[in-house]
């Protein structure tokens, strides 16, 4: 029975840590992909930046 009352405890300071990071986290924020490219700022909606990323493909050589 103890064990019980320990895994409901737990569980519900799981959720209570889950419903914090929640309410602290922008509804702008999706999957904390950036939207920007840090170097040059041209928005990228998280994809490379195609005027920052290497121009010359080697294609691994």
């Amino acid at each position: 029975m103890a064990l019980a009352y320990i895994g409901i405890a737990i569980g519900v300071l799981i959720v209570l840590i889950l419903i914090v990071k929640i309410s602290r986290t922008s509804p702008r924020e999706v999957a904390g992909i950036d939207g920007y490219c840090k170097k040059c700022g041209l928005e990228t909606r998280g994809l490379n930046c195609p005027k920052c990323e290497k121009k010359s493909k080697s294609f691994g050589v």
